[in-house]
C-alpha cells in the first residue's frame, strides 16, 4: 500500500512511481492519495500494464481514515505486506520568528504525523500475519539545508528518520522491517515547483536548477522518481530481508559533496 498526504501521495511524483514499480514486481497495489483523481490515475497506469491496483482517497493525517484505508486494503487484497509512507509537502520557507504556528503544525502533520498514523494502523495487521515491511520517505533536507530555510519540513523529515530507527528496534521481534529512503535532488514535480514558484525570472530559475544539478557528484547529475521507486522495491523484497533501521540515500552522493 502506497500512502501519502499533501502533494506526495500515491497519485503523483515519487509516490506514483513507487506504486507502479511495486506492481511491476507483481504486487497488488492500493494507491492512497488525498486527491481521489490522482490515486485513480496511478491505479489506471498499473491496470493498463496488466497489474492489479485499487485507488482510495484518504487524508493520511486523519487517524480514522488511515485505520479505514488499511481495513479496506485487506478487504480488497486479503492481506497487507508493505506499507509505504510517501509523504511530503513543504510550507513557507521561513524561520520560527517569520512563520506562524499554523505553518509549523501543518508541516509536522503532513510530513511526520501521517507516517506515524500509517504505522499505527498497519502494525497490528503485520503482527497478526507474523511479518511486514514499512518504508518511509525522507529528504536530504533532513541533514543538508538550503539557503532559504525550510524549518518545519526539515525538522519533520529528520523526525521521520528517528521514527524509522525507533520502530525498526521496537518491531524487529515481530518480524516487521522498517526502513527509510532519503531522497536528494530529483527532477520531480515537487522539487521543480519549489524553484519555479519563486519570484525569479525564467532564466534565473533555470540557472538555479543548473547550479543544483552541478552539485551532484554522480555524473548522471540528477535522479528521477523511479530511482526512489527502485530503492523501495529492493527494500520490500526478500533480498533485503536482513535490512531494517536503514536510511538509504538515493541522491547521487549529494550528501557527500562539500557544502
Amino acid at each position: 500500500m502506497v500512502v501519502g498526504a499533501g502533494s506526495q501521495g500515491a497519485g503523483w511524483s515519487n509516490g506514483s512511481a513507487c506504486a507502479v514499480t511495486y506492481a511491476r514486481h507483481g504486487a497488488s497495489v492500493v494507491c492512497v492519495d488525498n486527491v481521489a483523481v490522482r490515486a485513480e490515475q496511478t491505479a489506471q497506469i498499473i491496470v493498463g500494464e496488466g497489474g492489479r491496483a485499487f485507488a482510495f482517497r484518504a487524508d493520511a493525517t486523519n487517524e480514522e481514515e488511515m485505520q479505514s484505508v488499511v481495513a479496506r486494503a485487506i478487504a480488497e487484497t486479503g492481506h497487507l505486506d508493505v506499507l509505504h509512507n510517501n509523504v511530503g509537502a513543504s510550507g513557507p520557507a521561513k524561520t520560527p520568528d517569520q512563520g506562524t504556528l499554523d505553518d509549523w503544525n501543518r508541516d509536522l502533520s503532513i510530513n511526520l504525523t501521517s507516517a506515524y498514523l500509517g504505522i499505527r494502523a498497519a502494525v497490528p495487521v503485520f503482527r497478526r500475519q507474523g511479518a511486514g515491511v514499512i518504508t518511509n520517505t525522507s529528504s536530504l533536507i533532513a541533514v543538508r539545508f538550503l539557503a532559504r530555510p525550510m524549518v518545519g519540513y526539515s525538522v519533520a523529515k529528520a523526525a521521520v528518520e528517528a521514527l524509522t530507527r525507533n520502530c525498526a528496534y521496537a518491531y524487529g521481534r515481530d518480524n516487521i522491517r522498517v526502513n527509510c529512503i532519503r531522497i536528494g535532488f530529483s527532477e520531480t514535480p515537487l522539487a521543480l515547483s519549489a524553484v519555479r514558484a519563486s519570484a525569479m525570472s525564467d532564466a534565473q530559475k533555470e540557472a538555479e536548477l543548473d547550479k543544483t544539478r552541478a552539485k551532484v557528484p554522480l555524473r548522471r547529475q540528477h535522479g528521477d522518481a523511479f530511482d526512489a521507486a527502485n530503492a523501495a522495491a529492493f527494500l520490500a523484497s526478500d533480498a533485503a530481508r536482513h535490512i531494517s533501521g536503514a536510511i538509504l540515500n538515493v541522491d547521487g552522493a549529494l550528501e557527500c559533496a562539500p557544502i
